[in-house]
């Protein structure tokens, strides 16, 4: 078994112990405006507002994790050069050492008696990433070392540097500003549309001499960890016009023994060039960086705190509490992109409708704006956008091939809207009028009645919902090319939608849409029971010429997770059919990672079905252990009380699980959610980890830990105590701020049951049943809980399941 890194004893940072991890282990730094993407080495690429269309910092391809933000060192008596950060130059280093915390990443490495300190972070507020890079002799002599800060520009459009780089790279242009002490950027415009984003690159010391010439500086037929032959040729400090960026700053420094350099680089990129005297006379300092730094860490310290468990599981605590809620943040504000994404610009519907929900209870204005910003790109016919750019438009309208007319996403739209309601207690939200896409506006109430009137409106011969381009599985793609074939998940979606909706129509008191969202759920389930169960689990979808999809005819594809776990958390499932389910769950797709997304993989391409039959064995949806999916399992497993298996899938997730320790197997970082293991499909490759960071997998987790799993579930009435443990934990602890006061809820569990609330007190007052009226006060108050046998009457059926998952 090998290990790269382990976490810090307070669990706040990853410690990377070695630089050659097996696949490159990124950091997301990040603020409302700027993305930084930072690997263990400094690789990786920054960019504004849009990772496609302001991409600042080139970044070739994971598998070489270049290039990158690096530090070249210089000792100018000898001659030697060095990379303090490893990548590119890859020599042995004496020490090195990275660590990856929420908000920063620093870099520490010692060679030849110099010891080399880089803090990579974000700012809070502006599109300005910093380096405080400290150098000290560690020897016994007088030193001269010379530092070169280095890093790549796009300084563009990335989709179209990656067709047309030899035209692209005829627009730039980068000079040295005297003035500022800078280099500055740009992208000449080469379309009306265009709007060049102001690139600039800065040191606080001054430098000797600079670089924008990249085959200047890297050197003739340049390789994979060659010297840059400027390190030995000298910078040229010329302007640049018309080839390949790279930016370089030469300083200098004589340090006695002991002594200690430090200097802050600062870069970033903003569309008013106006803007840069500002930003560098705020950023370029080192005391402005220790103060962004130590602001940084306290507001990620708040953060840990505000919703907080603890649990008899400590990696459990440590993804709801830190890891998982940081990547939650991650990816709620930059979902568009991540390190194996090449171009891909923009948000997801889907994808930002389900971070929505997961953000709720941390961080409820972002998840208010980002559900607005949903309820705009819905179209008036119910269905919306499968994807938008702020800057470029919807994906339909850019014509980004296969990701587009995917049938599912406007189901994710009332289930946004029906938690916000849960959360806040805000029912005048449903009367804001916000306009559609396409035209015309509706309050809010209207926009998700018209999503599930959409779908259901838009069904198949079998009386199912139309896959169209593909359901939550993008990759059965060819399913419903033609527009005939039907999606057995999406009818579940449809009718868990009509089953929220009705519950809020009923909590507002409108009958009307009450009975009409029960009329269509129960012809919905009528409807998968008779053409969606095939006997012993339910279908995935019949394509095109009406053949089944996940059939126990099929030879391979069968007993898909999706369609069992959503049979029972749309409640469709009648009860002398969910043993049969459960057991295809739990002993027929299960895995040591969890379960598989169906079994057995696809072998060879099926134009009838899609690229899902395309993708190698085990890997992405062909029959992976797909994050997302087992995701949706646990939240089922609680739904039916099934305490010890959410957990053993919970805990098989995670990516500090038993099964996950080998390094060299798992590949990927082993501090953030992935988005699947490929599965056991796979001849040689069971068990890797794949597609980290971007994962709807992220809010369904949190989700999950926190209300389901501890159970402060947000409802119409309250918050809602119903916690379903493993039997082995005899406690449980969660603070959870809700409708204006915080409750911190101590779980005790001395019969080690799975469900079941015997009894439960307020601030010492003993409750009647589990939902808590809010107190709106401002107040933290004291809840205790004794799992057992409840003594009080639950709530109704229906409040408690249109549940938040």
């Amino acid at each position: 078994m090998k290990k790269y890194g382990h976490f810090s004893k307070d669990g706040r940072e990853f410690i990377v112990t070695r630089p050659e991890t097996p696949r490159p282990w990124f950091n997301y730094l990040f603020n409302d405006v700027y993305h930084a993407l930072v690997s263990q080495t400094g690789g990786g690429y920054s960019y504004y507002k849009d990772p496609k269309y302001y991409r600042l910092l080139r970044y070739d391809h994971l598998s070489t994790d270049r290039p990158g933000r690096y530090l070249f060192l210089k000792d100018r008596a000898t001659g030697a050069v060095w990379s303090a950060n490893w990548q590119p130059m890859r020599q042995e280093l004496e020490s090195w050492e990275c660590r990856h915390g929420l908000g920063y990443t620093t870099i520490t490495s010692t060679h030849k008696s110099v010891r080399a300190t880089i803090t990579y972070l974000v700012t809070q507020r502006d599109p300005v990433e910093l380096w405080h890079v400290r150098i000290k002799n560690v020897g016994r002599s007088r030193r001269t070392v010379q530092a070169f800060p280095c890093v790549e520009f796009v300084a563009g459009d990335v989709a179209l540097e990656l067709h047309y780089r030899n035209i692209l790279m005829l627009y730039n242009e980068a000079h040295y500003d005297e003035k500022l002490q800078a280099i500055l950027v740009t992208k000449f415009p080469f379309k009306a549309i265009h709007k060049p984003g102001a690139g600039f690159f800065a040191a606080s010391f001054e430098p000797k001499r600079y670089e924008l010439h990249r085959d200047t500086f890297m050197g003739r037929y340049h390789g994979d960890g060659d010297l840059p032959a400027g390190l030995t040729d000298g910078l040229t400090s010329r302007p640049v016009r018309g080839e390949d960026l790279v930016g370089v700053l030469q300083g200098e420094f004589t340090l006695k023994p002991d002594e200690e350099a430090e200097f802050v680089v600062a870069l970033g990129i903003t569309d008013d060039p106006n803007e840069i005297p500002r930003l560098l006379k705020t950023y370029r300092s080192p005391d402005a960086a220790k103060a962004e730094l130590l602001a940084i860490k306290a507001y990620w310290q708040k953060q840990v705190e505000r919703l907080m468990v603890k649990t008899p599981d400590a990696n459990f605590d440590l993804m709801v509490n830190a890891w998982g809620k940081y990547q939650l943040e991650a990816i709620t504000h930059w979902r568009g992109t991540s390190h194996y994404h090449g171009a891909e610009g923009g948000l997801g519907f889907r994808d930002t409708a389900q971070d929505v929900e997961g953000l709720l209870s941390v961080e409820l204005q972002i998840a208010r704006a980002k559900l607005e910003k949903l309820l705009f790109y819905q179209y008036k016919s119910g269905h919306a956008v499968s994807g938008f750019s702020d800057i470029e438009g919807t994906w339909e309208n850019q014509g980004v091939a296969g990701v587009i007319r995917k049938a599912d996403v406007a189901v994710w739209l009332p289930y946004s809207v029906v938690s916000y309601v849960k959360e806040t207690g805000d029912t005048a939200f449903l009367k804001k009028v916000i306009p559609f896409h396409d035209g015309d506006s509706a309050t809010v109430y209207e926009h998700i009645l018209r999503a599930v009137r959409y779908l259901w409106g838009a069904r198949g011969g079998h009386g199912l919902p139309l896959i169209g381009h593909a359901d939550w599985n993008d990759a059965y793609d060819h399913v419903g090319i033609r527009g005939k074939g039907e999606s057995v998940w999406l009818a579940m979606a449809l009718a868990r939608a009509c089953r929220q909706i009705g519950a809020l129509a009923t909590f507002l008191k409108d009958e009307k849409v009450a009975d009409e969202m029960r009329e269509r759920y129960d012809a919905l389930v009528k409807i998968i029971n008779a053409e969606g169960w095939d006997g012993q689990w339910y279908l995935a979808a019949y394509n095109d010429d009406g053949l089944k999809i996940g059939s126990d005819k099929n030879t391979e594809g069968k007993v898909p997770l999706n369609s069992q776990t959503w049979a029972i958390l749309s409640e469709v499932v009648p009860s002398e059919r969910l043993p049969a389910i459960l057991d295809k769950i739990d002993h027929y797709l299960d895995t040591e990672y969890g379960p598989a997304l169906f079994l057995p993989s696809y072998t060879h391409f099926n134009p009838a079905i899609g690229r899902v039959t395309a993708f190698a064995e085990g890997t992405k949806e062909n029959a992976a252990v797909f994050s997302h999916a087992c995701a949706f399992k646990v939240v089922a497993d609680c739904f039916i009380k099934r305490g010890d298996k959410a957990y053993e899938t919970f805990n098989k997730l995670m990516p500090m699980s038993p099964a996950k320790q080998d390094h060299e197997r798992y590949k990927v970082e082993p501090y953030v959610w992935a988005e699947y293991v490929i599965g056991p499909g796979s001849r040689d490759r069971f068990g890797e980890g794949a597609f980290t960071w971007n994962t709807g997998t992220t809010p369904w987790m949190f989700i999950a830990a926190t209300e389901w799993i501890l159970g402060a579930r947000r409802e119409f009435g309250g918050l809602l105590i119903d916690p379903c443990l493993p039997r082995w934990w005899k406690q449980a602890w969660i603070r959870r701020p809700f409708r204006g006061a915080v409750y911190e809820i101590s779980i005790e569990n001395p019969r080690g049951v799975q469900s079941g609330v015997e009894r439960i007190t307020v601030d010492g007052v003993a409750q009647e049943g589990p939902l808590i009226a809010p107190h709106g006060d401002g107040k933290v108050h004291r809840v205790e809980v004794v799992m057992g046998t409840p003594r009080a009457k639950a709530p109704k059926r229906e409040a408690v399941a249109s549940h938040s998952g």
